[in-house]
């Protein structure tokens, strides 16, 4: 009886994640072939090296190949502030069950078992958060994250 309160959330937990992987893998399949085919497509379109040549000194032409050399979820920021996401969370979670364990009255083997949880949570937590603040910091020496300018809404009508 009591190993049905590990594995019915295991179960749910590796059958949502399973699901999650495959959804992501199609999402990216699909990202992939349709940046591929708008890229094929605006390179068919150019026809003479002249041409070529003027669309890539253009502004346009700089969007398309940053567009080509990184997708959305390669930029150092987004994995940055996704890690010190779940980072706080996992840190918040261990945290309140710890305190779950303080307010309410639990048989031995309850207690045990969250207070595993929480331990272990509150340790992946806090480690993401610390792995978090170094990556930013080593980012930020080796030049991958720069300071862009912020654009108001001024410079954006002056750009239309």
């Amino acid at each position: 009886m009591d190993s049905e309160i590990i594995i019915v959330p295991s179960l749910f937990f590796m059958i949502g994640w399973i699901v999650f992987v495959i959804v992501d893998g199609v999402r990216r399949r699909q990202q992939t072939r349709v940046f591929t085919e708008f890229h094929s497509k605006l390179l068919d379109r150019i026809g003479s090296a002249k041409e070529f040549g003027e669309f890539f000194a253009s502004d346009a032409g700089a969007r398309f190949l940053s567009s080509m050399s990184s997708s959305e979820s390669g930029a150092p920021q987004i994995r940055i502030l996704r890690s010190l996401q779940t980072g706080l969370i996992l840190l918040s979670l261990g945290i309140g069950l710890f305190l779950l364990t303080n307010e309410r009255t639990f048989s031995i083997e309850a207690m045990d078992g969250l207070v595993v949880t929480a331990t272990a949570a509150a340790a992946i937590g806090a480690g993401l958060v610390v792995s978090t603040g170094m990556s930013y910091v080593l980012s930020k020496r080796m030049g991958l994250i720069e300071r862009s300018p912020v654009r108001t809404d001024q410079d954006a009508s002056r750009s239309v």
